[in-house]
């Protein structure tokens, strides 16, 4: 699998500013000036980074390193386009909790030295959804009828989602380890007899959980739920593993210890099958790597 979405997407907008480009008269000099003077500190650099219908977006780079965007209005519904884009904004700004770039300066007048109506904004993170739709439709989502399909492709879509929103670093790191953990598929689940799935709720812990007295009152956040294989399941409950975060010792907990051992007598029990799936799960060290990275 290979990461294409970095050069696809700067090609795809150099094609669509050669084909559709407007010819306007901007004076870009000036624009970076503008840009000094309201960042009281020096535009050191100014590059055209996309188009639309109705303008041209640039980034400029100050002296400090932080980029901002120069959005230069095309002579469309003059001065009022402008002036309505900042206002809005500025609405949505101050009275939603949407995403949406501050406005530092703005000017709606064609005659200014730009040449042109322009505003310089923030600059923010993230790349256009139109740009990944195609490729996050590709993530597999089943319906899934064996543990190899599901398995391989619970994988094959973390190693996709690492190349589309990781850095180079992460994707160094995390890819190598999915594909280590792809390879061992084939070795633990080769029969293709359709597997049992299970409603789980995926983070279930003690904070989730809420009692009244000696009895459980509700389970909430579910947000995480879904249907997982059923030997996802097959593990002992997150508040009696030794946890290096909630008690950093390499030592087991003693009463962990005894809280498991009932735990597994008292499912052997209940549910026969839980602990035959359980005990093929832990026998083999790792196997239960696998299991815990899906």
């Amino acid at each position: 699998m290979s990461n294409n979405f970095s050069n696809h997407q700067s090609q795809e907008n150099t094609e669509s500013n050669s084909e559709n480009s407007i010819e306007q008269n901007v004076n870009l000099d000036a624009l970076q000036k503008s840009a000094s003077n309201v960042f009281h500190i020096q535009c050191t650099s100014i590059q055209e980074f996309n188009e639309g219908g109705f303008h041209k977006v640039y980034i400029l780079k100050i002296e400090d390193g932080k980029e901002y965007i120069g959005r230069v209005a095309f002579s469309v519904y003059s001065q009022w386009k402008t002036e309505s884009e900042v206002a809005v904004m500025e609405y949505i700004h101050l009275n939603s909790n949407i995403p949406v770039p501050k406005v530092y300066y703005w000017n709606s007048f064609v005659n200014n030295p730009v040449g042109a109506e322009y505003i310089l904004m923030e600059y923010l993170p993230g790349i256009r959804l139109c740009d990944i739709w195609t490729i996050l439709s590709t993530m597999e989502r089943g319906p899934f009828d064996t543990t190899n399909e599901y398995i391989s492709a619970v994988i094959r879509n973390q190693i996709l989602y690492n190349y589309i929103f990781k850095s180079i670093e992460q994707q160094k790191y995390w890819i190598s380890k999915y594909e280590e953990l792809y390879k061992l598929v084939p070795k633990y689940f080769l029969d293709e007899i359709k597997s049992m799935f299970v409603l789980m709720h995926k983070d279930f812990h003690l904070s989730n959980i809420l009692v009244n007295d000696d009895k459980i009152t509700g389970v909430i956040n579910w947000e995480c739920s879904g249907a997982f294989l059923m030997k996802c399941l097959c593990i002992f409950p997150v508040w009696i593993i030794n946890n290096q975060m909630i008690e950093p010792t390499s030592k087991k907990s003693k009463k962990n210890v005894i809280l498991q051992k009932f735990f597994h007598d008292e499912m052997s029990h209940h549910n026969p099958d839980f602990i035959r799936i359980f005990d093929n799960i832990n026998i083999d060290e790792e196997k239960k790597i696998l299991f815990c990275s899906i």
